[in-house]
């Protein structure tokens, strides 16, 4: 039986011009890219001594396996993007995303506004 996950794997835009960029690893896990509009580098992540945003883990939620939540800072604290399919969309073109991390982190809230808008991610 094929992963669920290559439904996550490609090329993901927003309107503001957000990109993702999702390779398969195994069948629980993906490699993660992200690039901020107009940008041809990743994006540097000041909350992670601005290593650039490549090879972060993204796991399929095991339950739904409609989720991908991706690591934002390689384990250090609990800042992640959350990509749900939308369940409108059958052909797995289109993701919402969310950011999850955990309450007594609000120092990462200055950060939000390089992740950009929470837009819908579609399929390039």
């Amino acid at each position: 039986m094929e992963s669920f996950i290559k439904n996550f794997c490609g090329e993901w835009k927003n309107n503001t011009g957000n990109r993702l960029q999702i390779k398969y690893k195994n069948n629980s896990t993906a490699l993660v890219t992200f690039y901020m509009p107009d940008e041809s580098h990743p994006m540097l992540r000041p909350w992670c001594s601005d290593k650039p945003a490549t090879s972060m883990v993204g796991t399929l939620d095991t339950e739904t396996e409609a989720e991908l939540d991706i690591d934002l800072s390689d384990n250090t604290n609990s800042f992640k993007l959350n990509l749900s399919f939308d369940i409108s969309d059958s052909g797995y073109n289109s993701c919402v995303p969310s950011i999850i991390r955990n309450e007594d982190e609000g120092y990462l809230d200055q950060y939000y506004y390089l992740i950009g808008s929470l837009n819908r991610y579609e399929k390039c």
